[in-house]
């Protein structure tokens, strides 16, 4: 068996400007890490876990604010 854990994330945008989103993770998301989903930078501001991780899978609630849109 793995110890490698799998997360989907909820992200919430402070404010309310972007919709969020629901994304799959390789890794835990730490405050202060910076995500990319719709175009736009977002800083993560706070992480809790939803419930208790099963086998190798955890659902995490991040709630973030937007920082800047992504360059093309």
């Amino acid at each position: 068996m793995s110890d490698e854990i799998f997360y989907k994330v909820s992200f919430v945008v402070e404010g309310g400007e972007h919709p969020g989103a629901i994304i799959n993770l390789d890794e835990r998301p730490q405050v202060g890490d910076e995500v990319t989903f719709d175009g736009r930078t977002f800083e993560v501001l706070e992480v809790m876990e939803l419930m208790p991780t099963i086998g190798n899978f955890g659902f995490l609630h991040v709630t973030c604010r937007y920082v800047r849109d992504e360059e093309e």
